[in-house]
C-alpha cells in the first residue's frame, strides 16, 4: 500500500477519534485528561498532514 495513502488514513482515522472525544466529553470523568488526549490526538493530525500532498 502506498505510504501516503497510509498517512491519508491514519490522519482520517484521527480525525474520526477527535470527533468522538468532541461528541462523548460529558461521558469522562477526567476532563484534564481527556483535554490531553484530544491536544495530542489533535497534533498528531497536524503532524501527519505536513507529509500530505496539498489538494
Amino acid at each position: 500500500m502506498d505510504i501516503i495513502k497510509q498517512v491519508g488514513e491514519l490522519k482520517e482515522f484521527l480525525g474520526t477519534v477527535y470527533c468522538f472525544l468532541e461528541e462523548n466529553e460529558d461521558k469522562f470523568e477526567n476532563s484534564d485528561e481527556l483535554e490531553e488526549i484530544k491536544m495530542k490526538t489533535w497534533d498528531w493530525q497536524q503532524e501527519l498532514a505536513k507529509f500530505l500532498p496539498d489538494v
